[in-house]
């Protein structure tokens, strides 16, 4: 299989031949991705049209996994007034392939709600069943740069899985009047790229896809906990919130930078679990 010239663009690039490079980048990276199934039950939960949610994560260890904040809790204000808030961690499994898949039990090691970054480890005692292994991926040594082609790795529904091939809009910035949605960090460093335009990396402006100058709020989505892999098959961000106008179907989304993520996962490996908190954000009270 003939891979196009290593670069960030394609756009120069046949179409066809940048297919068969995205599929063999997919397949590359797709051993570690990982169906995450998430149980948000009892009182505090009520008010959850789904309560069960499916989502997706990604293995960077051998039993270490990360995803979204989103896809395995919730931030609650019990006193608005006071802004006094707590958490809710949910049942979390990750979930195995094959032909007869079961639930893994997980443990969540890490969560940061404000940067939307949670690390979680498998502790489930019985060995996967053959064949149904995950094989962690690589992380990326460098954030993305504007333009750079990425994959997300999606699971859609019912363990089929989905790649959407799209590109860097920007790093640490927003290119348009966007705000991302409460408990997230508005200034967090997020990435901005378009799943839905692929367009060989040169993003089309905000105009073409957003009419209005009004701020605009931003959304979980079905993406919200895929993970992001670059050209070179390196996982280097989560997919967390989108926006899209009123009957538009071109969303622009957002993903947890490297650095959140980095900071997650050394906070998980060297935490005290008697004394220190699952939950990073300082301002959670528990």
């Amino acid at each position: 299989m003939a891979s196009p010239a290593p670069t960030r663009r394609y756009s120069q690039t046949p179409r066809r031949q940048l297919e068969m490079h995205l599929d063999a980048l997919y397949q590359s990276v797709f051993p570690s991705v990982v169906a995450i199934e998430s149980h948000f039950v009892g009182p505090d939960n009520r008010d959850l049209k789904q309560p069960v949610r499916h989502k997706t994560g990604v293995f960077v260890g051998p039993t270490t996994i990360v995803t979204s904040a989103n896809v395995v809790g919730r931030v609650l204000t019990d006193k608005p007034a006071a802004a006094v808030h707590r958490s809710y961690i949910a049942q979390i499994f990750a979930i195995t392939r094959g032909s007869s898949p079961r639930p893994l039990k997980t443990k969540v090691l890490a969560v940061s709600f404000a940067h939307d970054v949670a690390v979680l480890e498998v502790v489930d005692d019985a060995a996967p069943p053959e064949g149904t292994s995950f094989t962690p991926c690589s992380i990326a040594k460098s954030p993305p740069q504007q333009g750079d082609v990425l994959l997300a790795a999606v699971h859609m529904v019912n363990m089929q899985f989905g790649m959407m091939p799209g590109h860097v809009r920007a790093v640490g910035e927003k290119t348009f009047n966007v705000r991302a949605p409460w408990p997230l960090e508005n200034g967090s460093g997020w990435v901005e790229f378009d799943n839905s335009q692929f367009n060989g990396g040169f993003p089309r402006p905000w105009s073409d896809l957003f009419k209005s100058e009004e701020e605009i709020t931003g959304r979980s989505t079905i993406m919200t906990g895929s993970p992001l892999f670059n050209s070179d098959g390196e996982f280097f961000g989560v997919a967390s919130w989108d926006v899209s106008e009123k009957g538009s179907s071109r969303p622009v989304s957002f993903a947890t930078s490297l650095l959140p993520i980095m900071v997650a996962l050394e906070y998980a490996k060297n935490k005290n679990p008697d004394h220190d908190p699952v939950v990073m954000d300082t301002w959670i009270q528990g």
